[in-house]
């Protein structure tokens, strides 16, 4: 088994967000022969991404999307050229046949994967498309059974990514779902008072247990369990629900990432949010649950307007917030002053939840609520000092951008600053990690796309905004941009102190 060198919170972090992704990846990079496509790094020379995407028969955008995710993970290389090849490590590895059998043999249990919870309530095998499925013993041989030595280390670090992270986050979800983890946060339970907490038991309630104590969040002490020490102070309060919000969002791309291959060669979109009734139903659904996962934003909201008012005075200021999602961004820069107006936009199923945040933020006698059409919707002339895109851009396609930095640029007064939240990718698109598995999901999405520092800047200059910086922000950039001669931040504002209770 890999030894993870993550701390457990790092570990909760990935397996939440990221960990289906990361599966996903490596099994779609190697059904379609992506690996087998490439030279080996110092065998031959390096191909283009175009030349890649021809001989894997994909299209160039999903090729990128995969190919991108590769190099910064460190399997493939990518040289000043930007050409591309496989490193030698991985192409040893790939090469053992018994290796590429043990990882074809893991193939068919995508979908059979997410079944846990209902193999746990059942205590046995489940039946699925008109087989039988033994999911408790496929998990239990994957994590509980010694591994069969594998060629290299980093054949078994390649394995344990291909075939185990996914299925951490179902281990996670079933416990969540099933109150386990809620159970064993109460004084020592021992196996027989979590199955009555639980309404579980037998061999299911005693092998997700196990998982979990593999996963380093229970441990056994004589005849009971409980959470570890670390485990009980990450998932402490409101921690364990939010963990569980951001579980449920991530399962609900499961189907369209089982499915990536299809994506990556025909552009084919199982989870289409371009498509309206699509999208309706999906944010619809989830605005309750974006809102807690992405609560957590508002403290990143409140310094980026700090970081804005050191250059501009934010009283009295009129605020577009477009795409507003949560609300918090806006609701950031109206608790500025007292004087601030933000409207916000976005669809109206969301507006609902954010018309409750932002009245929760005390700010809802300077609010309003703009319903329209992120892709259409023309924001009006010089009518706002103050324009926010937050991780808004990512849903449209590059080509889409222009257009919509034309219609941004239009409604911004003469001395105004649009403000961007966003992932943005350094100047070799090799990184950040998260960052390239959000990009991802946009592609899969039908979405948009990330785009680098320099990227940005030019699509602004040529709608006339030739002033741009991009400020680190934890987790994410901030991009500010404005019309030459408008004064700009170029540091980070310090951490404002932290809100009122009632308003956290």
């Amino acid at each position: 088994m890999v030894v993870d060198r993550r701390t457990l919170a790092q570990s909760l972090h990935f397996w939440a967000r990221n960990a289906s992704n990361e599966s996903a990846l490596l099994r779609t990079a190697l059904s379609l022969g992506l690996f087998d496509a490439l030279p080996v790094k110092g065998d031959g020379p390096p191909v283009s991404m175009a030349e890649l995407a021809r001989r894997i028969q994909c299209t160039h955008r999903g090729t990128r999307a995969l190919t991108e995710l590769l190099v910064c993970l460190g399997f493939v290389h990518l040289d000043d050229a930007r050409e591309l090849a496989l490193t030698p490590t991985v192409a040893t590895f790939l090469r053992d046949a018994d290796f590429r059998r043990r990882l074809e043999a893991q193939r068919p249990w995508w979908t059979a994967g997410e079944l846990l919870a209902q193999a746990v309530k059942q205590g046995g095998p489940v039946a699925h498309g008109g087989a039988s499925w033994d999911v408790l013993g496929h998990y239990r041989a994957l994590f509980l059974t010694p591994a069969e030595p594998g060629p290299s280390p980093d054949a078994e670090d390649f394995f344990d990514r291909y075939a185990r992270s996914a299925l951490r986050m179902q281990v996670l979800l079933a416990a969540g779902r099933l109150g386990l983890l809620e159970a064993l946060s109460s004084q020592d339970p021992t196996e027989q008072t979590l199955g009555a907490a639980t309404g579980l038991g037998g061999e299911g309630l005693s092998l997700l247990v196990a998982l979990l104590e593999q996963l380093g969040i229970a441990q056994r002490e004589g005849a009971a369990w409980r959470l570890t020490d670390e485990a009980r102070q990450l998932l402490d309060g409101k921690a364990l629900p939010y963990l569980l919000r951001s579980l449920s969002v991530s399962e609900r791309y499961w189907e369209a990432l089982g499915r990536l291959e299809e994506t990556v060669r025909e552009e084919r979109f199982i989870l289409d949010l371009k498509d309206p009734e699509v999208s309706q139903r999906f944010y619809a659904d989830n605005s309750s649950q974006i809102t807690a996962v992405f609560a957590s934003h508002f403290h990143l909201s409140r310094r980026a307007a700090a970081t804005v008012a050191q250059a501009r005075a934010l009283e009295g200021a009129q605020v577009l917030d477009i795409g507003t999602g949560s609300g918090v961004w806006g609701a950031a820069f109206a608790r500025a002053t007292p004087a601030t107006h933000v409207t916000y936009f976005d669809q109206a199923v969301v507006l609902e939840q954010v018309r409750r945040n932002v009245e929760a933020l005390k700010v809802l006698d300077r609010a309003r609520f703009w319903p329209g059409n992120l892709f259409t919707q023309d924001f009006g002339e010089a009518d706002f000092d103050l324009i926010i895109l937050p991780q808004v851009l990512n849903v449209l396609r590059p080509e889409d951008l222009p257009g919509m930095f034309a219609r941004v640029a239009r409604a911004l007064r003469p001395g105004g600053v649009l403000v961007i939240a966003e992932y943005v990718l350094d100047e070799r698109r090799d990184g950040p990690l998260d960052h390239l598995y959000f990009g991802l999901r946009r592609f899969m999405t039908n979405e948009g796309d990330l785009l680098s520092a320099s990227e940005y800047g030019q699509l602004l200059a040529d709608v006339g905004l030739s002033s741009s910086v991009c400020i680190p922000l934890p987790t994410q950039e901030l991009v500010l941009a404005a019309r030459p001669g408008v004064p700009l931040p170029t540091t980070l504002a310090p951490a404002p102190a932290s809100p009122r209770k009632s308003a956290a």
